[in-house]
């Protein structure tokens, strides 16, 4: 299980000696015998230029396991693995040259202590080249775990003469073209399938997060935390009202509020009394005055005073103050007890025109000013 940014690729040659400087000199000259060759050195390992720098304690590390995984990947493979003439696979298409093959191999073991071994398969060409001993080298191309040293995969090998030095520049730019399958733990990937649903990424197995929906779910989870510290802040708020209590209120700043709405209807109560008063006060005044005022009109009066007193007031000012009234409203105050029951006979020029001018008929003038 490797993640994608904790791979690198290396090209090294393999070699059965180590330098007097502490180094391991990756390089193995092919001879005959059994038809293998030496790929990868067992235990900790590195190239005489000093490779690999971007892996703590600067070593690639083979042993059994890894050997094991490198093995198992090879055998599912359709088609055998290349070797080449000096990596020049690697660099064919920017340098357009052609990169031909001078073996294939598949088949690979383990030998405890020597390493990791291949069984080449060489082109009549490259035999010729190791048998006149022009090409005396072999060199592997595999990624591995930057955390560990590990190699990862085996991509290809190459005969070369000059091992662990050139091309390494190169491959930094290459590597994803030879970036092997991630073989990481798929409970994991469904998982983060999963994490990025609830975030609003639909994805499958298989598909790839670009950077637009890799920013989308960064806003989603940000807006997340907001939303939390939202939440916190109110739930502080929260506590510091609850532990205020209720026994820290000041009630003498308060009422209940059957008692507020009790003493309100009282007002009401009292506002309409005194509107009724004053209403009454305003028309007995009118009368004092000497101006006309009906029995008949006086509920109507007083009901337009207490829904507007301007208006009242404004039509019992437009009425003519008759001197007649005035002079009985004083007889009267004059002589509370005395009664004049005579009726009025007849009306006269002036009081006929008061009539008149307030809409009341002659008789019902007569009648209101006997009684």
């Amino acid at each position: 299980m490797f993640s994608k940014s904790a791979l690198s690729i290396a090209v090294l040659s393999a070699a059965g000696s180590t330098s007097p400087l502490g180094y391991a000199v990756l390089t193995a000259e092919l001879a005959g015998g059994d038809d293998w060759a030496q790929l990868l050195p067992d235990g900790e390992f590195s190239a005489v230029d000093g490779r690999p720098h971007d892996v703590p304690g600067g070593k690639w590390r083979m042993n059994a396991q890894v050997a094991e995984r490198l093995i198992a990947q090879a055998a599912l493979r359709k088609n055998d693995l290349l070797i080449d003439y000096e990596h020049q696979t690697l660099t064919a298409a920017e340098k357009g040259i052609q990169a031909p093959a001078s073996g294939w191999f598949r088949a690979m073991e383990y030998r405890p202590g020597k390493g990791l071994y291949i069984k080449p398969s060489w082109t009549p060409k490259a035999q010729a080249f190791i048998d006149g001993k022009e090409y005396r080298y072999l060199s592997a191309v595999f990624p591995y775990d930057t955390t560990t040293g590990e190699p990862t995969a085996i991509l290809m090998a190459a005969l070369t003469n000059n091992p662990g030095a050139d091309g390494m520049e190169a491959l930094a730019s290459l590597a994803a073209r030879f970036e092997q399958p991630n073989h990481g733990d798929k409970t994991m990937s469904d998982l983060l399938i999963q994490l990025l649903a609830k975030l609003g990424i639909e994805l499958k197995a298989g598909d790839t997060l670009t950077d637009a929906q890799a920013q989308t779910a960064l806003d989603a989870v940000n807006d997340l935390q907001a939303k939390a510290g939202n939440v916190a802040a109110l739930t502080a708020k929260i506590e510091t009202l609850e532990s205020a209590g209720a026994g820290n209120i000041d009630l003498a700043q308060y009422v209940p509020i059957a008692q507020y709405n009790a003493a309100i209807g009282q007002v009401a109560a009292l506002t309409a009394t005194t509107a009724s008063l004053t209403v009454e006060q305003v028309i007995a005044q009118a009368e004092k005055d000497g101006k006309l005022i009906l029995a008949s009109e006086k509920d109507y009066l007083v009901s337009l005073g207490k829904q507007n007193m301007a208006a009242l007031t404004a039509q019992l000012n437009a009425r003519p103050v008759i001197a007649a009234l005035t002079a009985k409203q004083s007889e009267q105050r004059s002589k509370p007890d005395a009664q004049d029951k005579s009726p009025v006979a007849a009306l006269t020029a002036d009081q006929k025109l008061i009539a008149d001018q307030i809409g009341v008929s002659h008789d019902e003038l007569a009648k209101e000013l006997g009684a």
